[in-house]
């Protein structure tokens, strides 16, 4: 499922669940839909900003999967990667200041980046896994994250993050659940 909510009962999704063009849309508390002005494209794995104001996603094109930040108010899209890999899975801070995102099940781990743009991304975790944001507890200060060393079999981890003016620093990775099995389906 490609979907996002925020606080007070707010949804945003996917339209369609294949690859291809799709538009983003609304479903409100309500259950009426209503569909976003931004111009339908190949998004994937749409996350809403913690105030409900923007939305970071995956946009597929001709140089790879690159991550956007679409402002809701001004209708405008923001790009925060430039096509060097299949960055996708962005995940906001609790504070919206910051996104973490990944390069991939073959990549070299998570990064971060200012939500604004005001930064190139750097390097988060380094790891030949697969590592997957997933979430950040409420206080911002770890980060849970799927990774896949055995194909689909997938483990759940968290890390520490600390966050300062210069960024995000990520601790020592450890195991919160690992299984012969997968976890996260």
């Amino acid at each position: 499922a490609q979907f996002d909510a925020s606080r007070p009962a707010t949804l945003v999704y996917r339209a369609s669940a294949a690859y291809g063009v799709v538009s983003l849309h609304w479903l409100d508390a309500s259950q009426k839909t209503e569909p976003l002005p931004a111009k339908p494209n190949q998004y994937l794995h749409p996350r809403l900003s913690p105030d409900g104001k923007r939305v970071a996603l995956t946009i597929i094109s001709s140089t790879g999967q690159d991550i956007w930040v679409y402002d809701l108010s001004r209708d405008a899209m923001l790009r925060l990667t430039f096509g060097r890999g299949p960055y996708q899975f962005p995940v906001w801070t609790p504070d919206g200041r910051f996104i973490v995102f990944t390069d991939g099940i073959n990549g070299s781990g998570m990064f971060w980046t200012r939500a604004d743009g005001a930064s190139r991304p750097q390097l988060l975790t380094q790891s030949k896994n697969g590592p997957f944001p997933w979430s950040f507890a409420r206080d911002g200060k770890h980060l849970a994250f799927a990774e896949f060393p055995r194909g689909l079999s997938g483990d759940i981890w968290t890390v520490p993050v600390e966050s300062d003016s210069g960024g995000l620093k990520a601790g020592k990775p450890e195991v919160f659940l690992k299984t012969p099995v997968n976890e996260l389906y």
